[in-house]
C-alpha cells in the first residue's frame, strides 16, 4: 500500500514538472512517463505510454543506438541541445539522459529530462547579436581600443589596437601589452608619441579612465587612443608656411621680428641684404631660374650666418640677419660675406653674377624692427652712393625723419600744386640755338627749403603717386609750352616718364587729351623713358609704347649707355632719340674707351635715322668734341642750369608771350 501511494505521489509530482519526462528500460520500453511527455507522443495519460517502443512513437528509433550507447558507457548526457522540427514548427530542446544501474552494475533503465529552451535561445541569439555588433561597432572605430585589468592583462582590445601593436587577438588577450610608451602612463589625458608596429611615428592623444562595475568597484583600466598624426601634420604645415617662405626655407619677416622681441637687450647687428637688378635675371632667364638663384642665394647665407643668428627672407630679393656679438670685427665678416655672395652661381646652364649691397644697424637684439628701418636707410644710401656696404650713423637717422615727413607731406604737396616745374635747355649743336627743354620737377618746401627729384620722386614711386605727379607736370609743361610756342614754334619740350606710369593703361589717353587741351601737336613732345622700361615684358608697357608711337609722340631714351637695353628695340620702336648719360661726357677727357663709346653709339644712332643728345655737358672742350664727333644736341650747365619759366622765357628771348 505505501509503496503504490509513493508510486502515485511521484507521478503527480512529475506530471507537475513544465518538462517531458520518462525513463525507459534497457530494451527501450516506456516505464513511466509524466503527463508532459505523454502529450508529446499523443496520447491522452501517461499510463497508455508504459510499455511501448519508440517505433510506435512519432518519431520512430531516432534516439535507439544514442540510449544504447549511453547505458554501454555509464557516463549521463547532460545539457544536449536540439533543434526539432514538427511539420512547419521548429522548437529547441535541452536533453539530459541518466543511465540507471542495479546493486551488481547492471544497466537497468535510462531516465531523461527534456525542456524546451526557445526562449533561452530567443534570448541567447539577441545577446550574440549585440555582442556581434558590439564587437563590429568597437572594430570599426579607426582608433586603438583596450581594456585591461590592473595587473596590466588584456581583457578586451578592438582591432585598431591589434593593428597599431602587431598582434593578433590570440597573442593579445590573456597576457601583458606594452603599450610602447617612454614613460608610465597615468589616468587622465596625455599626448604621446609612439611607433606602430610598421616603425611609424604615430601622435596619439591617449585618455585613461578606471571602469567601474555596478557596486563602484574597479573592473580595470580602460584606454582610448585617438591618432592626431594627421592633425599635427597640418598644424605643423600651416605653422611652417606661416613662419617660413616657402621658396627659400628662411623665415618670414614677422616670424622674425616676433622671434627678435624675446631675445632681450644683447648687443646685436643687424645686416640687410639686397640683390641687385634681380628684376632683370627675372625678365631675361625665367622665373623658374630666378627662384632656384634666390634658393641658392638662400643657401650660402645659412651656410655663412654665424651660430644664434637670425636670417629672414624681407622681401623677393632681400634678406636680414640678425647677428650676435661676432669674434671678429663685423665689417671684416661683412666683406667675407658680400664676397661670398657675389661669387658666381651655377643655375642649370646659366653662371649667374649678381651684385650685392649691405645695410649695416648696430642696437639691441629685441629692437630688430627698428634697427630694420636703419638697416634700410644706411642700405638705400648705399645704393645712391654706390657704396656695396654702408654702416647706419645718427646722421642717416636724421635724413630717415626727414625722409618720413617728406613722405607724410608728399601726397598733400601733390594735391596742392606746390611743386613747380624748371626748365634746361637743349642746343643745337650745328647752329648753338635753342631746339627744346627738359621739364624737370622741383618741390620749395616751407622748411625744408628746395627738395631735390632724387628724393622726391623715389617716394612718390614708393607711395603710387608717381601717375599725379605726373600727370601734374604734364598739365604744367603743356600750358608753359602753348604760351611759348607763338615766339618758338619749333620748341620741343621733353618730359620725362616714370616706369610705373607705363603699366598704366590709359597713359596714352592722358596725355594726347592734355595736348588736346592746350592746343599742341603729339611732334611737339618728346617723351623720356630710361632703358629699364624696354626691359619690362608687361603687356600694358608693350601697348603704351607702341600707342604712343603710333600717335605721333617723339620717343627718347634718357640715360642711355647705363641700363641693359637691347639694341633691337631702337628700330622697331621708332626711337627719335637717344641721350647719352652724363657719365660718358664726363668721361670724354680721360677715358680712351669712354670715347670709344661716343663715338660708335653717335654713328650707330645715326645709321638708324636717330638723334645724339649728350647730356653732363659742362665745358667747353667737351662741347667741342662732341660737336666735332657729331652730336646732334647739346644738355648741360655749360649753357645753363634748370630754370623757372620767368627765367628761361628771359634767357631765350620768349618775354613777349609770357
Amino acid at each position: 500500500m505505501n509503496s503504490l501511494l509513493s508510486l502515485a505521489l511521484l507521478q503527480q509530482i512529475i506530471d507537475q514538472l513544465p518538462m517531458n519526462i520518462f525513463c525507459r528500460d534497457t530494451n527501450g520500453r516506456y516505464l513511466f512517463a509524466n503527463k508532459v511527455f505523454a502529450r508529446e507522443a499523443g496520447l491522452q495519460s501517461p499510463h497508455e505510454l508504459v510499455g511501448k517502443l519508440d517505433v510506435e512513437m512519432p518519431w520512430g528509433d531516432a534516439f535507439r543506438e544514442e540510449d544504447r550507447r549511453l547505458l554501454a558507457e555509464g557516463k549521463p548526457l547532460l545539457h544536449q541541445q536540439l533543434h526539432c522540427h514538427s511539420g512547419d514548427a521548429t522548437s529547441w530542446m535541452e536533453i539530459h539522459k541518466v543511465p540507471l544501474y542495479d546493486e551488481q552494475g547492471e544497466p537497468l533503465a535510462l531516465f531523461a529530462m527534456i525542456s524546451a529552451i526557445d526562449k533561452r535561445k530567443e534570448l541567447e541569439q539577441t545577446f550574440r547579436q549585440q555582442q556581434l555588433l558590439q564587437r563590429r561597432l568597437l572594430d570599426a572605430i579607426p582608433d586603438p581600443i583596450r581594456l585591461e585589468d590592473h595587473q596590466g592583462v588584456l581583457i578586451d582590445c578592438n582591432q585598431a589596437f591589434l593593428d597599431f601593436m602587431g598582434l593578433a587577438a590570440s597573442e593579445a588577450l590573456g597576457h601583458r601589452v606594452a603599450p610602447r610608451l617612454p614613460i608610465e602612463q597615468a589616468l587622465g589625458r596625455g599626448e604621446y608619441c609612439l611607433m606602430d608596429a610598421h616603425g611609424q611615428g604615430r601622435h596619439l592623444e591617449i585618455t585613461r579612465v578606471e571602469v567601474p562595475d555596478d557596486e563602484g568597484n574597479s573592473l580595470g583600466i580602460l584606454t582610448l587612443s585617438r591618432d592626431i598624426t594627421g592633425l599635427r601634420t597640418t598644424q605643423a604645415q600651416l605653422q611652417q608656411e606661416q613662419h617660413y617662405d616657402s621658396l627659400t626655407g628662411l623665415l618670414k619677416l614677422s616670424h622674425f621680428l616676433q622671434t627678435s622681441r624675446h631675445l632681450g637687450a644683447r648687443k646685436a647687428s643687424l645686416l640687410l641684404v639686397d640683390l641687385q637688378h634681380f628684376r632683370e635675371i627675372n625678365d631675361r632667364f625665367g622665373i623658374r631660374v630666378a627662384d632656384r638663384l634666390l634658393s641658392q642665394v638662400a643657401r650660402r647665407l645659412q651656410r655663412l650666418a654665424p651660430p644664434q643668428s637670425l636670417l629672414c627672407r624681407v622681401a623677393a630679393d632681400d634678406f636680414a640677419l640678425l647677428l650676435p656679438e661676432l669674434p671678429l670685427s663685423l665689417s671684416d665678416w661683412s666683406r667675407n660675406l658680400q664676397h661670398e655672395l657675389m661669387t658666381p652661381y651655377q643655375v642649370e646652364e646659366h653662371r649667374i653674377q649678381i651684385p650685392v649691397f649691405l645695410g649695416i644697424a648696430h642696437g639691441k637684439a629685441k629692437d630688430a624692427e627698428r634697427l630694420l628701418s636703419h638697416a634700410e636707410a644706411a642700405l638705400a644710401q648705399g645704393k645712391r652712393q654706390q657704396q656695396h656696404c654702408t654702416l647706419f650713423d645718427p646722421e642717416l637717422d636724421a635724413r630717415l625723419k626727414r625722409r618720413q615727413l617728406i613722405a607724410a607731406q608728399l601726397p598733400l604737396a601733390i594735391k596742392a600744386a606746390e611743386l613747380t616745374a624748371v626748365y634746361q635747355p637743349i642746343i643745337c649743336t650745328h647752329d648753338n640755338q635753342l631746339h627744346g627743354a627738359e621739364l624737370l620737377c622741383r618741390w620749395p618746401h616751407p622748411a625744408f627749403g628746395m627738395i631735390s627729384p632724387d628724393e622726391f620722386i623715389p617716394l612718390a614711386e614708393e607711395l603710387g603717386l608717381i601717375g599725379q605727379l605726373g600727370q601734374l607736370m604734364l598739365e604744367l609743361g603743356c600750358a608753359q609750352l602753348a604760351r611759348w610756342q607763338v615766339a618758338a614754334p619749333d620748341l620741343v619740350l621733353s618730359i620725362n616718364l616714370s616706369p610705373l606710369q607705363f603699366r598704366d593703361p590709359e597713359l596714352c589717353q592722358q596725355i594726347f587729351a592734355c595736348i588736346e587741351r592746350h592746343g599742341l601737336a603729339p611732334w611737339q613732345l618728346e617723351l623720356e623713358i630710361t632703358e629699364g622700361v624696354l626691359m619690362e615684358n608687361a603687356d600694358e608697357i608693350e601697348s603704351n609704347l607702341a600707342s604712343l608711337i603710333e600717335a605721333g609722340f617723339h620717343l627718347a631714351i634718357d640715360d642711355f649707355g647705363t641700363g641693359y637695353c637691347s639694341l633691337a628695340y631702337l628700330p622697331r620702336l621708332q626711337v627719335a632719340t637717344l641721350k647719352l648719360d652724363r657719365s660718358f661726357t664726363q668721361g670724354l677727357a680721360t677715358n680712351q674707351a669712354t670715347t670709344a663709346i661716343v663715338r660708335s653709339v653717335i654713328g650707330l644712332g645715326h645709321e638708324l635715322g636717330i638723334k645724339i643728345t649728350a647730356e653732363g655737358v659742362e665745358t667747353q672742350e667737351q662741347q667741342e668734341w662732341l660737336a666735332q664727333a657729331g652730336c646732334d644736341r647739346l644738355q648741360g650747365y655749360l649753357f645753363s642750369r634748370p630754370l623757372p619759366p620767368e627765367q628761361f622765357a628771359r634767357d631765350y628771348q620768349l618775354l613777349a608771350v609770357l
